[in-house]
């Protein structure tokens, strides 16, 4: 079953209890939250008080109740645990200060942020004061801070800011040489100085929504574990969409681990994980790749040594060499390999092709028995270590796949390991060549039409059409494990979303 079908199920304790099955469905419904059951007992409370009757007796009230968008926001806070506080997982400052302001200084414009369901704010005024410190250390930069929340109440909060000392913990005391001039002490609790407060934009919204602008750089961490597995797809969609090219997006520490879009591959580096956009554009992927990975993957000009000069050799080396290109029998090809793409899915599947990959590694790496690998196993193996950003791996096992097969899925791996080294041109090419192998290979049409998304707009909107049509040849053949494992459908959506933006 795909991930967006997945049928999710509903505690014991929620199923029983006619209010809370309702507030169930009406709360995922308006807020794209899946409550716990122990949330919804405390909203139904709330709800029995605020309406003088419970949901049996009077389940008009609570449906006229919650079909007031302010009065939904307004509980939310029931929902969600807002806990929060200033420099909260530090590493991703760290990268931000040390690896990605340096590089976003030498944009032309100002760098666009946005702390998305930001609480009371603190993540917001974090960024802010590390942004500060770093132009007044002398640098240039100019940025814009957006923030928002679904709740009112906490927006409101966030705008007065005014903390208690709850606010600043152990973890974040390796910033005080940053927050300590820009958080003022006042009757036991902390005001944020004016000039930060200044620097960000607070506003009420809803992330099932949409974001309305496009950002360099999205904090959306520890809120996507409220979500159920169908909106998260639509939420995370929505991050991806609304990032410029080569743009970062950051998930708490709890929730990277289970996240995979198309259009987003996961980085580390410096004890922190992230996520980066991968489309061409604004940025070049290969200056934001992490250093590891610049040494690690090289252009294949790098690569390619220059032919030996031919040196003199003596008369009975040059006879021996000249029986040694004597025309020889040509070595029987090995058949070709078969690539089956329902089992390519299924070993994904299982923890994501983890046991299969070290199979690969320990037979490709003896090098004795590579034979011994189907077609599908490596095709998995290369989509596995290329998820990982595994190039050393992924390129071992992709050198096997080629040995013995040019199809579709063969060319398409290529196109993804080439992409995801920042060589869009060449991927390019390997993804032309997948599709015309197999018209119904909707992945490579796909990603074609993500290049194409810079260009044209005439022939973006072919290449989309393409992709759709691809898409009605090949929706159930189980190619969408190579995209994630997403569903054809999900796609589709995509897709024909896409097509009608653009016009």
């Amino acid at each position: 079953m795909t991930r967006d079908e997945t049928t999710e199920i509903i505690p014991a304790e929620t199923a029983s209890h006619p209010a809370l099955l309702f507030l169930h469905y009406r709360v995922e419904q308006t807020l794209g939250i899946r409550a716990a059951a122990d949330a919804l007992v405390k909203l139904n409370e709330y709800l029995e008080k605020t309406c003088g009757a419970s949901f049996v007796e009077n389940p008009a009230a609570y449906e006229q109740m919650l079909a007031s968008r302010e009065r939904i926001f307004e509980i939310a806070k029931l929902l969600t645990v807002n806990e929060t506080y200033f420099f909260r997982e530090g590493a991703h400052f760290n990268l931000l200060l040390h690896y990605f302001l340096p590089q976003m200084s030498a944009m032309n414009r100002p760098i666009r942020i946005c702390s998305a369901a930001t609480s009371i704010g603190c993540e917001a005024y974090s960024i802010a004061m590390l942004l500060d410190y770093y132009v007044k250390s002398g640098h240039h930069l100019e940025y814009e801070i957006d923030a928002f929340d679904v709740s009112a109440e906490v927006i409101e909060t966030a705008k007065n800011a005014r903390y208690t000392a709850n606010t600043l913990r152990g973890d974040s005391t390796e910033w005080k040489y940053i927050y300590d001039s820009r958080l003022i002490p006042d009757s036991g609790e902390y005001i944020v100085a004016r000039d930060i407060r200044e620097k960000v934009r607070f506003f009420v919204h809803n992330v099932l929504r949409g974001l309305e602008r496009q950002y360099d750089i999205i904090f959306f961490r520890n809120a996507l574990i409220y979500f159920s597995n169908k909106n998260r797809l639509v939420v995370m969609d929505d991050l991806a969409s609304s990032l410029f090219s080569g743009g970062l997006l950051f998930l708490g520490v709890s929730e990277t681990s289970s996240v995979r879009h198309p259009l987003l591959i996961n980085r580390y580096m410096s004890d922190a994980f992230y996520f980066q956009k991968i489309t061409p554009g604004q940025y070049s992927e290969r200056e934001m790749l992490p250093e590891d990975y610049q040494k690690i993957v090289k252009p294949q000009a790098e690569v390619s040594a220059a032919p030996e000069r031919p040196r003199a050799r003596h008369p009975a080396q040059a006879e021996k060499q000249s029986r040694e290109r004597e025309p020889r029998p040509e070595p029987q090809k090995n058949a070709e390999l078969r690539i089956d793409c329902a089992e390519v899915a299924l070993i994904l599947e299982k923890e994501e092709g983890a046991e299969n990959t070290k199979k690969a590694l320990d037979i490709l790496g003896d090098g004795k028995n590579a034979d011994t690998l189907t077609g599908s196993e490596l095709a998995a193996a290369v989509a596995s270590f290329l998820n990982r950003g595994d190039f050393n791996s992924a390129s071992l096992a992709l050198a096997r796949l080629e040995k013995n097969s040019n199809g579709a899925v063969t060319n398409f791996l290529r196109g993804e390991y080439n992409f995801l080294c920042g060589n869009a041109g060449e991927a390019e090419k390997n993804y032309e060549a997948a599709a015309g192998k197999d018209r119904a290979f909707w992945p490579a049409q796909y990603r074609i039409c993500s290049l194409a998304a810079e260009g044209n707009r005439t022939r973006y909107e072919y290449r989309i059409k393409k992709a759709l049509e691809g898409l009605e040849r090949g929706g159930n053949l189980h190619y969408e494990c190579f995209l994630g494992g997403f569903s054809p459908d999900y796609f589709r959506r995509i897709l024909e979303r896409k097509l009608t933006e653009n016009r």
